[in-house]
Order: structure tokens, then C-alpha cells, then sequence
């Protein structure tokens, strides 16, 4: 049913459950498993995040997380690859998972709330309302 499961990341618990939920859909489906991480450059991003190095570090620090879940997914069986991507992360969600015709995202929903929520909106939400591609989301 599924040959190509995307799994964006962000470093968060509830992003951590929703990266073994993808590994069970991959192992279940015999699918390959991309997990993606974004790092963000938006509009709302504060203005420090906009510098070199700071984007810098923070491709570091997503690659090894990358390159922890990639190895606990191959571990499993599962082909699996990692891609960090800079700019506005429902966008590149929505740009990697139609570039790579993926059959399925697996998205955790727990990363704001409240007034950050109803300011923001919710990237999960928003790849929900927008994608071609069924959405698991996964609730924390």
C-alpha cells in the first residue's frame, strides 16, 4: 500500500513517537522510510535565527538526530534515509512529499497550543488542510 514514507522531525518527544509510528507503517508496508527535518526560516522565526551560524548549528544538531533514527529504522529492517531542508516547514514538507511522491506523512500534533496555536497555526494542521498526501498524525 505504501512504498515511501515521510516522517518530518523537529526534535521534540512527540516528533520521537511519531518517528516509531513511521518505522511500524514501514515495517508493516515493506515501505522506505525518509525522515525530514526543517530547519526553520520564517517569518516568525526570531531574527537571530536568521544568521549563518545559528542555521548552521542547527543542521548539526538535526543531522544527528537524523542519523540516530535512520540507524534505529535500518535496524528494524527498514531502508531508510535523513534530509534536513531550511525554510518554512509546512512548505517543505509539502514540496518534499510531492517531489518524492510519497504515499504517506507521519506527523506528531502536539507542538504548540493555546495562543501560540491560534497565532502560528499548527504545521501538522496546516500539511493537513494542504497536502495530496494522506496524513497520519499522530496525537501526544
Amino acid at each position: 500500500m505504501y512504498d515511501l514514507i515521510i516522517v518530518p522531525i523537529d526534535g521534540s518527544k512527540a516528533a520521537s513517537d511519531a518517528a516509531d509510528h513511521g518505522v511500524c507503517q514501514a515495517v508493516a508496508h515493506d515501505a522506505r522510510l525518509v525522515f525530514l527535518a526543517v530547519v526553520e526560516m520564517s517569518g516568525t522565526a526570531a531574527p537571530e535565527a536568521h544568521d549563518s551560524d545559528v542555521i548552521e548549528e542547527q543542521r548539526v544538531t538535526q543531522q544527528d538526530e537524523l542519523a540516530s533514527l535512520v540507524e534505529k529504522a535500518q535496524s528494524a529492517g527498514v531502508d531508510a534515509d535523513g534530509v534536513v531542508e531550511t525554510g518554512v516547514p509546512s512548505r517543505i514538507i509539502l514540496e518534499q512529499a510531492s517531489e518524492r511522491e510519497a504515499d504517506l506523512l507521519v506527523m506528531a500534533t502536539s507542538a504548540r497550543s493555546g495562543v501560540g496555536r491560534f497565532l502560528y497555526g499548527s504545521v501538522t494542521e496546516q500539511v493537513i488542510r494542504e497536502a495530496d498526501t494522506p496524513v497520519l498524525a499522530i496525537q501526544r
